[in-house]
């Protein structure tokens, strides 16, 4: 029988392929055509019956699928060690991100963020184009176009989550051209029709490994109440973003949840769903887990984030309940890496 012709065999590693049965298979193999895994087993089998154009040896190591990392935030790897996570860190977060950043700037974050990603074996995550206190670069489409630019040269698969910033509107943003520097006051209205303009510029990109998702800032009425005219503008904003995200059929995800907010976000704006992943989410009662079993939200739990310090995501009441758990890296500043495995390790303490 003549050979399958591959472009490249793995052999003589420990094939971990993570199926249903958790096999181990010492001595496995995998080869690949193109972009595609065309079979796996054992390295005799799979020598015998492909002509590869590309051998790798993996003798002594581990041969297992990408992992995912299901929550980060771009523009954080150029800020690394930039002090801890307190109000400081939030000023930080908006002076750079809103008013000091330009494309260069997203561009030179995006290409250390995936590679860091690919340096520990992720190879597809979730990004926020921001972060602090929510604050997204949301006020052109040049920058969200300079992190997927990137992103689709590294070749990752990557979920980029854009969306507006949390109030007051309109909020400031700069424009730096060399020296010169343009402020401008970007209102709601605005942000939204840039977040579309992403979408459409972006989502899809590298036969479609690079993608966009829609978020929106987590309201936390655990610390202020939310009432009257504040709550129905709050509705409001929650629709058109929901509105946007199904138009486009696109990943809805919301950063920061704790005890008290998916019950609101549930309640009283439908932001819940089978495409929504809600991050953190620390002291969630029994009902709020009910509330995630039945609408099919997923919760990314970030084990090494200052969020998981304070509080406790209830991961094994949520699997237990039939939830989807991902974890994620929160990464990459102020104080936390790409390094899935390590925050397996702090995930399991």
């Amino acid at each position: 029988m003549p050979k399958k012709t591959s472009s490249i065999l793995i052999k003589n590693g420990i094939l971990i392929p993570m199926d249903p049965v958790r096999r181990i298979i010492e001595g496995g193999a995998v080869a690949i055509e193109g972009d595609k895994i065309v079979e796996t087993g054992k390295t005799e089998e799979l020598v015998k019956k492909h002509q590869s154009d590309i051998v790798i040896d993996a003798t002594r190591m581990v041969i297992m699928p990408g992992l995912m990392d299901g929550h980060a935030h771009a523009g954080h790897s150029l800020l690394r060690t930039l002090g801890m996570h307190n109000d400081t860190w939030y000023k930080a977060c908006e002076d750079i991100y809103a008013t000091g950043s330009t494309t260069e700037y997203w561009e030179a974050d995006s290409a250390l963020l995936n590679l860091e990603r690919l340096k520990f074996g992720t190879t597809c995550g979730i990004s926020f184009l921001g972060g602090g206190d929510s604050i997204m670069r949301i006020d052109d489409p040049k920058y969200a176009r300079a992190h997927c630019d990137a992103a689709e040269k590294i070749g990752v698969r990557t979920f980029m989550a854009v969306g507006p910033r949390r109030p007051p509107y309109p909020s400031l943003y700069s424009d730096w051209s060399g020296e010169a520097r343009r402020d401008l006051m970007v209102d709601y209205e605005e942000q939204i029709a840039v977040t579309e303009k992403i979408i459409e510029e972006n989502h899809n990109r590298a036969s479609g490994r690079v993608k966009v998702a829609v978020m929106h800032p987590t309201p936390h009425p655990e610390v202020k109440p939310i009432l009257g005219q504040e709550l129905a503008d709050l509705k409001e904003r929650a629709k058109t973003v929901r509105d946007l995200s199904r138009k486009y059929n696109l990943m809805f995800t919301m950063d920061g949840h704790s005890r008290g907010t998916v019950k609101f976000c549930h309640e009283e704006l439908g932001f819940t769903g089978p495409e929504a992943i809600f991050s953190h989410s620390t002291g969630l009662t029994a009902e709020e887990i009910q509330i995630c079993k039945e609408t099919g939200t997923n919760i990314a739990h970030n084990p090494s984030a200052v969020a998981s310090i304070m509080g406790r995501c209830p991961v094994p009441e949520l699997i237990d309940a039939g939830v989807t758990v991902v974890m994620g890296s929160d990464a990459r500043a102020p104080d936390r890496s790409f390094d899935m495995f390590r925050h397996m390790f702090q995930c399991i303490r």
